[in-house]
């Protein structure tokens, strides 16, 4: 069943790529999935937050539910899924957390900077939800994987900044320190995590700047062929670290 290669993105669909894993052939999950907010209205035009992708479904909900099964299927201990509700999936949203209830392990604020909403009486955004689903013991607080004790909390900060140099083609990007992070608080080195919304690679630069194994999946040639660009320094140095 498995012929993946590690450290390699594939240019197909999530779901693809998962069909082609044994139950637990990861160790970790970090992504960011398309939030359905449709076109990105806050530029006043039609422009995209994602190449060939059109982030506005009617069946937001089971194409998520969908994902978050057959990543607890390949997935070993947890999976880290960074959203944000917004207007056009905040029910979606809140059916997903009531239908993975007894999956959901623990949840994460991450505080950024606020955007101004443009319309008023609209509440403005300054936070993410980091859900994190798990395979290990969901019903307990306690991560047994955890490399922390006292100070790692459930509310993490930063700003909006990043050393993404493709942000201008991708305008849905995560910053490097949010992988990082969960890598250096989670699991151990050559372990193995998997992004299926790959989009630019930091998922990718983060676990070889943490020295952990990586899969990525990908439907856009386009993003894939920026994140080889964005890892080739990495991978054709002699020496990483």
């Amino acid at each position: 069943m498995n012929n993946l290669e590690l450290n390699k993105i594939y240019c197909e669909s999530n779901l693809e790529t998962m069909a082609k894993m044994p139950n637990g052939f990861v160790d970790y999950v970090l992504t960011s999935p398309p939030y359905n907010i449709g076109y990105n209205q806050m530029n006043g035009d039609d422009t995209k937050k994602y190449k060939e992708y059109e982030d506005k479904l009617d069946d937001y909900f089971i194409n998520q539910k969908n994902l978050i099964n057959e990543l607890l299927r390949v997935t070993k201990n947890h999976i880290f899924y960074n959203i944000q509700m917004l207007g056009n999936n905040k029910v979606d949203f809140l059916n997903l957390l009531g239908h993975f209830k007894d999956n959901i392990k623990d949840i994460i604020i991450w505080q950024k900077n606020m955007i101004p909403h443009i319309e008023e009486g609209v509440i403005s955004s300054s936070f993410e939800f980091i859900i994190i689903f798990s395979n290990q013991q969901p019903d307990k607080k306690k991560f047994y994987d955890g490399n922390f004790r006292g100070n790692f909390g459930n509310v993490i900060k930063t700003l909006n900044i990043h050393n993404n140099p493709f942000a201008k083609e991708h305008k849905a990007i995560m910053p490097l320190d949010i992988p990082r992070m969960f890598m250096q608080k989670f699991g151990k080195e050559n372990d193995l995590w998997y992004d299926p919304y790959m989009g630019t690679g930091t998922t990718a630069v983060g676990a070889i700047e943490e020295k952990r194994n990586w899969i990525g999946s990908e439907i856009s040639q386009e993003y894939v062929d920026l994140t080889n660009k964005r890892l080739k320094p990495y991978l054709t140095q002699t020496t990483l670290f």
